[in-house]
């Protein structure tokens, strides 16, 4: 006989990873590589792919299911099914599958140099209409004892056959395994389909603070941001690697017609949702240091004019005997 409570709990859980498989391509959801807890956040650190796991031989990348529009709504989701492919920089694919300890999570390793890209894509068909989702994460691992006359042509970004609908990162001028996105920067996304750029794409970008803005992509399914600067601490508590996220969301229709797994539709809703971080601008710190040069340099003029002020009035009234 099976225990009631154990009963419950099993039956919640099969329900929670149904949900999530039935619901996730007419709801948002994407991949980050933010910890939910502190216990998680200690065993991660920051890399210039951004927050990794270190090993004895390499880094790895741990990645949490999440569902919202927004990363300020958004909540980690806890069971999952679904499948994932892994392209490797060697366009090699693997095949991974969520943890579902606590959450729904994925590990993988980072035994090459280049961009790890990581896709889970859904069909589902709801109103007649077949909604079509691609969640996609695209990870760097470097290494700098291993040089970096190499990795020039790591650089440009992956064009993966295996999904119909993605959403591509374009790369910024000069970029290089050690630029970081920043503040003031022009973020370039091109949305594709079937290969081909998709022209009147909604696209938006929203950040870990709350500010969001929506583009429609133009005839090379183009879609420029420039990222806001939502970072003001004061000049002593300024850190240049402070580290903020964003979420993008590329949403399209089509009024194609046809079937799936025996069930006719009218249309398609394509999705694709992707994250990355981003950092204050070396503009930024740089004004911080040029103000506190500029304010020591002040602060010791100031000083010396004070002291030789006050010494010239001290000698201007100095006692004189006559003899």
């Amino acid at each position: 006989m099976i225990d009631m409570p154990i009963h419950r709990a099993m039956l919640s859980v099969l329900f929670g990873m149904l949900l999530v498989s039935n619901l996730l391509a007419s709801q948002t959801y994407w991949l980050s590589d933010i910890a939910p807890t502190k216990e998680e956040a200690r065993k991660m650190r920051s890399s210039h792919g951004g927050m990794v796991i270190r090993g004895k031989r390499g880094y790895s990348k741990k990645l949490w299911l999440r569902k919202g529009d927004s990363i300020v709504d958004s909540t980690y989701v806890e069971q999952s099914d679904m499948p994932l492919v892994l392209v490797d920089p060697k366009i090699s694919q693997n095949e991974l599958a969520f943890s579902n300890k606590g959450y729904a999570d994925v590990t993988f390793k980072m035994k090459n140099e280049g961009y790890y890209n990581l896709f889970l894509t859904d069909k589902q068909i709801k109103d007649g209409v077949l909604q079509q989702a691609v969640l996609k994460n695209e990870s760097l691992n470097h290494s700098c004892r291993k040089g970096h006359d190499h990795v020039k042509d790591m650089v440009p970004p992956l064009y993966f056959e295996g999904t119909s609908f993605d959403i591509i990162r374009e790369r910024l001028p000069k970029e290089s395994f050690h630029l970081r996105m920043g503040s003031g920067d022009i973020i370039s996304y091109k949305v594709m389909l079937n290969g081909k750029p998709v022209t009147g794409a909604a696209v938006t970008m929203s950040t870990q603070k709350g500010w969001a803005k929506t583009l429609t992509t133009d005839s090379e399914g183009r879609a420029a941001f420039q990222m806001i600067r939502d970072y003001y601490p004061s000049w002593h508590e300024f850190k240049k690697r402070n580290m903020e996220s964003f979420l993008i969301i590329a949403e399209y229709e089509s009024d194609e017609s046809g079937m799936y797994q025996g069930e006719h539709y009218n249309g398609i809703h394509y999705k694709a949702t992707a994250a990355g971080n981003y950092y204050p601008s070396t503009r930024d710190y740089k004004s911080y240091a040029y103000g506190l040069m500029i304010g020591l340099i002040g602060l010791m003029a100031s000083i010396f004019f004070i002291y030789f002020h006050r010494k010239r009035r001290a000698n201007q009234y100095q006692e004189k005997r006559l003899a």
